[in-house]
């Protein structure tokens, strides 16, 4: 809605007086001087909540979804996986994607409900319609600039966590320490040993990322056929339940 587009579509809308009165009082109480004007605003209002309820109830659900998906990973790997320090890794592992997932859903749905909450502090405090619809319009465009910065940050985390999934940073250091103490070596002259044992860290890293790649698609390959064995089961069922 354009800020200077002209008001000349005229209709005839009947309310109930308690309709009405809620308008008036809301009107009254954000110093609206006319009926008229309240319920352009109220529609204003009302059409860019609308707009964005869908994306609310859909990231509401993304958070719900995030958190039975965790507790159902929880479950798996406590089940299928062998040692107990491998599954609290696991866990400890899974708990960072689901927060970083639900932080996602909770920064949409706070772009969302400022959107919405923008529009309704709008139409109250604004001289007239028109700076109403400027103050949208304005929050519009900033939130789309933050919503496109968010989306690129969100793709360079992705791709890091990715690139950097199982790798140790503190068994570098671990690593470090321990050849240190061992060659007793001053720390001005340590530049080889503390290569050396970088150089170990390294390749005790991509034995251990091949590892435990090779043990997600064992326990990937095990939750499939759990689920097979599932979805078959409640085909049984179905089939005895007909007959």
């Amino acid at each position: 809605m354009a800020a200077d587009e002209p008001k000349t579509i005229k209709f005839q809308l009947m309310l109930s007086e308690a309709e009405a009165k809620a308008i008036d009082d809301w009107g009254f109480e954000n110093r609206i001087r006319s009926r008229a004007e309240a319920i352009r605003r109220l529609c204003a209002a009302a059409l860019e909540l609308d707009s964005r309820a869908n994306r609310i109830d859909f990231n509401l659900g993304r958070v719900d979804s995030a958190t039975g998906r965790f507790a159902q990973k929880v479950k798996a790997v406590t089940e299928n996986t062998r040692t107990a320090a491998l599954t609290n890794e696991r866990i400890a592992e899974g708990a960072r994607v689901f927060l970083d997932r639900v932080s996602e859903q909770v920064a949409d749905l706070t772009l969302d409900l400022d959107v919405v909450l923008g529009a309704v502090l709008a139409m109250r405090t604004a001289s007239s319609i028109e700076e109403a619809t400027e103050k949208l319009r304005q929050n519009r465009q900033a939130i789309q600039a933050v919503t496109e910065s968010l989306a690129a940050e969100r793709e360079r985390a992705r791709a890091e966590r990715e690139r950097l999934r199982y790798v140790d940073f503190q068994g570098a250091g671990k690593r470090i320490e321990e050849a240190m103490k061992a060659s007793e070596t001053r720390i001005d002259e340590a530049e080889d040993v503390i290569f050396d044992a970088i150089k170990q860290w390294i390749e005790e890293t991509k034995t251990r990322k091949a590892q435990r790649e090779q043990e997600d698609a064992e326990l990937e390959t095990r939750r499939e056929e759990a689920r097979k064995a599932r979805a078959a089961a409640r085909d049984k069922s179905n089939d005895q339940a007909a007959d």
